[in-house]
């Protein structure tokens, strides 16, 4: 039975939410349905739905955060850009550019990239951002060098979008297969995959 703290009322309904004589809101009773520890509807429904919330939090920490997934390396020798191996460690979809691919990135800001794009002119389309050359204050301005097909004996680019959206964006997954050596003595190879690029 809840009694209204305004005018003393009692009511016997255990589910009452407001008082029948003067409208004012009850203070719920242990043990009645609507308290938050009662063993009523509203708490058995909470605690079914405990699990489903659990799963649904734990996909949408993946899908958001940590999602994408980049294996293998890129190892350049003399030549234009020098040498380095690159090791991505983190890929993003294209569409964030405004283009159909997606963009490998090394670990910090000065780590360098490879972007592979499919444009519908000119085809498949990689370009390096040779690490270290970016320059600071915001590191967007780097050394970018477009890897010419004719000098690969491999040069195997594969790009697809996911059925996974994530914030408008729809998730990228891909694999490069490079095997590049240029008239000045230069080369690049490498095999990377990547997966869920976001």
């Amino acid at each position: 039975m809840n009694k209204c703290m305004k005018c003393g009322h009692e009511t016997t309904d255990p589910d009452a939410l407001y008082c029948s004589r003067c409208g004012a809101k009850l203070m719920l009773q242990p043990g009645s349905a609507q308290s938050p520890t009662g063993t009523g509807k509203t708490r058995k429904i909470l605690m079914m739905m405990l699990p489903l919330n659990i799963v649904l939090i734990t996909f949408a920490f993946l899908m958001v955060k940590g999602c994408s997934s980049v294996t293998g390396t890129l190892v350049s020798q003399g030549g234009a850009m020098g040498d380095f191996t690159f090791t991505p460690e983190e890929c993003r979809s294209g569409q964030r550019l405004g283009f159909f691919g997606s963009v490998l990135l090394g670990e910090g800001q000065n780590d360098g990239a490879v972007v592979a794009i499919f444009d519908p002119l000119k085809g498949k389309i990689v370009k390096i951002e040779v690490p270290g050359s970016c320059e600071p204050p915001d590191y967007e301005k780097c050394k970018e060098v477009i890897v010419d097909p004719q000098y690969c004996s491999t040069y195997d680019v594969k790009l697809d979008r996911t059925s996974i959206m994530v914030n408008d964006i729809v998730l990228s997954e891909g694999s490069l297969n490079l095997d590049c050596k240029y008239p000045d003595g230069g080369s690049v190879k490498g095999n990377m995959t990547f997966d869920r690029c976001n």
